[in-house]
């Protein structure tokens, strides 16, 4: 089945309205797209196919709900595998005086990237990873850290047969170098609301382009 099949909401029945939003291409969005819905601030026509919005429902569905009170709880907790923190500022002691930077450097910093397994469709040239962070990246000091550890990820091991560090992470090939760009959905768009995360693409380009 094709991303224009107009049978696939049918066939694939899910609860995201995407009505006025095209269906990906066949062969999936294209760097170029990505970036242009990137730069024009227009993240809502990227959008999973309606078999991938079915399948990705359908796994939300068989998370035990009597043991994680939501999808982001399920992940962190189960996914993930990150410890059971808890924010500094909501305890007991909390010093509510705390800066919205204050507070965030109290929280043990964590960052865990991964193959997003539920993506929208990209071209076969593009990796799909989703990076989670158990710290808010729109304060600056995060997306500092945030841009350090991408890059450690990304392009750590190249100029070796390895490639970077990412799980997953195709090593360039000979004479390409890795070149990335994330985005932040906007809160109306992120179907996991309670863990901070980005999109972040990977392609090879030639060495010399970067």
């Amino acid at each position: 089945m094709t991303g224009n099949d107009t049978s696939s909401s049918t066939l694939y029945p899910h609860s995201t309205d995407f009505t006025g939003r095209p269906p990906p291409p066949d062969e999936g969005y294209s760097w170029a797209q990505i970036k242009e819905a990137i730069d024009s601030n227009s993240l809502h026509g990227l959008r999973r196919t309606d078999k991938g919005q079915y399948e990705y429902e359908q796994w939300q569905a068989k998370i035990d709900r009597a043991t994680y009170n939501n999808v982001g709880e399920y992940i962190a907790f189960a996914i993930l595998q990150w410890p059971d923190l808890e924010d500094p500022a909501e305890s007991k002691e909390a010093d509510h005086s705390m800066t919205l930077e204050e507070r965030h450097r109290a929280i043990e910093p964590r960052l865990t990237i991964r193959l997003n397994h539920y993506p929208f469709p990209v071209q076969e040239s593009i990796q799909y990873f989703v990076l989670w962070s158990t710290r808010d990246m729109s304060v600056q000091e995060e997306r500092v850290r945030l841009n350090d550890y991408l890059k450690q990820q990304l392009e750590g091991g190249q100029g070796s047969s390895s490639g970077g560090l990412a799980p997953g992470l195709l090593a360039p090939a000979p004479g390409k170098r890795k070149q990335w760009m994330f985005f932040v959905n906007p809160v109306e768009l992120r179907s996991v609301a309670t863990v901070d995360h980005i999109h972040v693409f990977v392609r090879d380009v030639e060495a010399m382009d970067i």
